[in-house]
């Protein structure tokens, strides 16, 4: 599985600009006595940012998608992190308004950051990370494909394998307590999976989706 870095250079330049920034701004900020470790649920949504849903297949595009997970974090005491993130999100693949699918994606990413704290008990704090990991998936066939398959006869099993996915990404905090924290965040992830449909008339094709999508999230961590 190749990952084309290369789709997003301007995307992982400024994502490097705004970490240096948070770290310049907040190196100072820092409380030695902050919670390490955090424990959080998010939510949100998902849009295209691939230029084909199915590579080679210009007409196929992702529509908007739902994503949710969890999180465990730990901070050492310079505000640096690692974080293990488990998430879930699923896309409709379309392709000139029928529809093909659901793809269904797992991701368990590990992502190295940076997380001020505010100054005082409550207030607004940063942070910012990037990642990856591997992801199992699924995809469901859509009402046009069933309905095929029913006028035709011709079965299809579909099978994804594992995909290597990266995410970057950064948000703000705002600590109601030192202790809980609602949290916004923008994420930028990529990655391609390669899809094996094997016909039960002997026919197999593989196909690769490029999952590039942009994610807006709201959270809530429990810091300790």
């Amino acid at each position: 599985m190749n990952l084309n870095l290369r789709k997003y250079p301007t995307s992982i330049t400024m994502f490097l600009v705004v970490l240096s920034a948070f770290l310049l701004f907040t190196s100072f900020a820092y409380a030695e006595d902050a919670p390490s470790f955090s424990i959080g649920a998010f939510g949100g949504f998902t849009t295209d940012m691939s230029s084909e849903a199915v590579e080679d297949y210009d007409d196929t595009e992702w529509e908007n998608g739902i994503v949710y997970g969890g999180s465990v974090m730990y901070r050492m005491t310079n505000g640096f992190v690692l974080e293990l993130i488990v998430k879930h999100f699923e896309m409709d693949a379309e392709e000139n308004g029928s529809e093909i699918g659901t793809l269904k994606v797992t991701p368990i990413l590990l992502m190295f950051g940076y997380q001020s704290m505010p100054k005082k008990q409550s207030g607004f704090a940063f942070h910012a990370s990037i990642g990856g990991g591997v992801a199992s998936s699924d995809f469901d066939k859509g009402d046009d494909i069933k309905d095929l398959e029913r006028a035709t006869g011709v079965k299809v099993d579909i099978s994804n394998d594992d995909a290597f996915i990266f995410e970057l990404g950064a948000g703000v905090d705002y600590f109601f307590t030192r202790n809980i924290a609602l949290t916004l965040d923008g994420r930028l992830v990529g990655g391609e999976i390669d899809s094996e449909w094997d016909f039960n008339n002997g026919i197999s094709e593989d196909f690769t989706f490029d999952i590039s999508n942009f994610q807006g999230l709201v959270g809530l961590k429990f810091w300790f």
